[in-house]
């Protein structure tokens, strides 16, 4: 239900209650219509700062430095820094909900690969420096039928930038997370590309969004689902300069390392408004639910990595769903790591790069 339709039954009841609660002739104490007004006023105030805080858009605070060429496609900021040393080796990377390029920037940045990170829709382009003005490549490329903050309208231009802009002849796709899923609805949007013959994919999947698995403890029931949703704008706007010192507060902060903890103070930042984050966090529980394991079969090789204690998603549902998806695509491998919770390339970053290394090979 939106805020108008609330307001609208907000003032109703309020216009009945006060209708059927008349004072008596001669009363001149506060009564109940009083209160009733006052609990109106509060009610309405509370749904139209929520609405302000889902809709403003938020200053960029958090930047980063990166050498390569920088491109726009809709909402969508996309960096490429090419390869080196005679490598034919491309690894395009998706992050996942309140995370943007700079996650994989340590994890890849002595790599030889061609390296294409793409951000979450409408988030802020973390590559820009204060002052210095960005001038991406406008990508004119189809039009995107899906809603922003939706997995299908990224992975719908995840799929363009695999078609068009790669140009190793080995790739490797990595999604962290929400990214996990992104990756997996391009393969049901591109099944071609995946099975590609001249140039193999191969995808890793890093403590992923699954079908048929879930969040965390009860963030997948519906009722708790709802009430998160509305409740996140005026959460995350309280917690957009959080300290390093509450965020270490958090579970998915164990284990940490500096620079979990420095990209995770950032993480009620990055997006350029919070409605933003609240689709996504519905479009994430929607596609667990409406997808199947089949979305497994479109690439041959996909490696699903699993932290050992997972505070985000619910780490025995993804592994059922990853043991499924192996039944439909023998290519379908499982990791499971030790001393690790969601944030596994910030964890234990060695673990991703020697998969890479393997999986280039």
């Amino acid at each position: 239900m939106d805020t108008g339709k609330i307001m609208a039954l907000l003032l109703t009841a309020a216009a009945n209650f006060a209708v059927f609660s008349e004072w008596p002739a001669g009363r001149t104490e506060i009564g109940v219509p009083v209160m009733a007004l006052t609990l109106l006023t509060f009610l309405v105030a509370f749904l139209s700062y929520r609405e302000y805080c889902a809709r403003r858009t938020l200053p960029q605070i958090h930047h980063a430095d990166f050498k390569g060429e920088v491109m726009h496609l809709g909402s969508t900021y996309i960096a490429r820094r090419p390869s080196s040393n005679g490598s034919d080796q491309t690894i395009v990377c998706f992050p996942g909900f309140l995370e943007d390029m700079r996650y994989f920037q340590d994890l890849y940045r002595d790599s030889d690969a061609e390296l294409i990170l793409v951000n979450n829709a409408n988030y802020h382009f973390p590559f820009a420096a204060p002052g210095n003005a960005v001038n991406p490549v406008q990508l004119d490329w189809p039009a995107n039928p899906f809603l922003v903050g939706s997995i299908e309208h990224d992975a719908f231009y995840l799929g363009l930038i695999l078609e068009k802009l790669t140009t190793g002849q080995n790739i490797t796709v990595h999604g962290h997370s929400r990214g996990g899923a992104v990756i997996l609805d391009t393969g049901r949007q591109y099944p071609s590309f995946g099975h590609s013959t001249h140039r193999p994919v191969s995808v890793i999947l890093e403590a992923p969004v699954l079908p048929q698995a879930r969040l965390a403890g009860n963030a997948s029931k519906p009722l708790q689902h709802r009430l998160y949703c509305y409740l996140m704008p005026i959460a995350f706007a309280r917690w957009r300069h959080i300290s390093a010192h509450r965020i270490l507060k958090m579970p998915m902060m164990i284990p940490t390392t500096p620079r979990k903890t420095e990209l995770c103070c950032s993480i009620f930042s990055v997006a350029k408004d919070y409605r933003t984050c609240v689709r996504q966090v519905q479009s994430i529980v929607r596609w667990q639910r409406q997808n199947s394991v089949d979305v497994f079969r479109y690439f041959p090789k996909i490696t699903v990595v699993i932290g050992e204690k997972d505070s985000t998603l619910d780490r025995e549902s993804m592994k059922i769903s990853a043991e499924s998806g192996r039944a439909k695509n023998t290519g379908v491998s499982i990791l499971e790591t030790a001393g690790t919770n969601h944030f596994i390339s910030l964890e234990q970053p060695e673990i991703l790069r020697a998969l890479v290394q393997l999986k280039s090979r």
